[in-house]
């Protein structure tokens, strides 16, 4: 039968459209996600309603282990269930259009596919473990702190680490910046916890044998690094509570490294 104009040209844009649309569709399968927020919840529009998966939320992996990521802000931070500290995570770009987010040294936590799912790696899932959302949860804010109860956090900490070392180990911040009570004494918690687990190691006591104290400082970036028996901290109060110092493994790689240099 015969096909008349008007038909062929409907069979002629049907075509048309359906080209566009897949290559439309190719294009950001390459792109893939620009974010893990992205990736996990989609794009929205300028004038697109908020996801309702929220920016905070608490995930639980197929392994039972679980955790709350935070996104409300310019920042990515994560804290697992039963640890204090909080972690701050660096986004790079990973094969296929994954995202992938690294802890301050360099290993990955999180990685958000393409597809939107995601996985957590961990010590025990090296290959990493799916996670999926179970909740909203409240964002990460710094508790009230003041001078006086620095001091104390401080005082905690020297204690803590004095027992674990078994001799007098202090922890001093001689020139603390106003407003930064926080942030000093999250470091001091977060400096205690990696260096009890120091001595926890083989050997730990040797380990931490040359070093006498450790003392907080502001500078920039932030930074852990032994000078004369010294853990000095460089803590960046441009970079907020969390992101203005380093994590706990980082300080614990860094002790381990300087005795390994020492030639002990």
């Amino acid at each position: 039968m015969k096909k008349s104009p008007a038909h062929l040209l409907i069979r002629l844009l049907s075509a048309l459209i359906l080209t566009i649309c897949v290559a439309q569709s190719g294009t950001a399968m390459a792109e893939g996600p620009r974010s893990l927020k992205e990736a996990m919840f989609g794009k929205k529009g300028k004038d697109a309603k908020s996801s309702s998966t929220p920016a905070v939320a608490h995930f639980t992996s197929e392994d039972g282990e679980s955790f709350v990521l935070d996104q409300s802000g310019k920042s990515v931070f994560v804290r697992f269930d039963g640890d204090d500290e909080v972690w701050l995570l660096t986004p790079t770009q990973g094969p296929k259009g994954d995202v992938i987010y690294k802890n301050d040294v360099g290993e990955p936590v999180l990685k958000s596919t393409r597809w939107g799912g995601m996985i957590l790696f961990s010590d025990d899932r090296p290959t990493g473990d799916p996670v999926a959302v179970t909740g909203k949860a409240e964002s990460f804010t710094p508790g009230k702190m003041s001078p006086g109860l620095l001091f104390q956090s401080l005082v905690r900490a020297s204690r803590r680490v004095s027992l674990a070392v078994g001799r007098n180990f202090r922890f001093d911040a001689p020139d603390v910046t106003p407003g930064a009570d926080y942030l000093y004494a999250d470091a001091a918690d977060v400096t205690a916890q990696a260096l009890v687990r120091v001595s926890q190691q083989n050997r730990g006591r040797k380990i931490l044998e040359p070093i006498h104290s450790v003392e907080f400082v502001e500078g920039r970036p932030p930074s852990a690094t032994v000078q004369n028996g010294v853990l000095v901290m460089k803590l960046d109060t441009s970079r907020g509570t969390w992101g203005g110092r380093v994590s706990s493994k980082r300080i614990f790689n860094v002790v381990l490294a300087s005795y390994t240099i020492g030639g002990r």
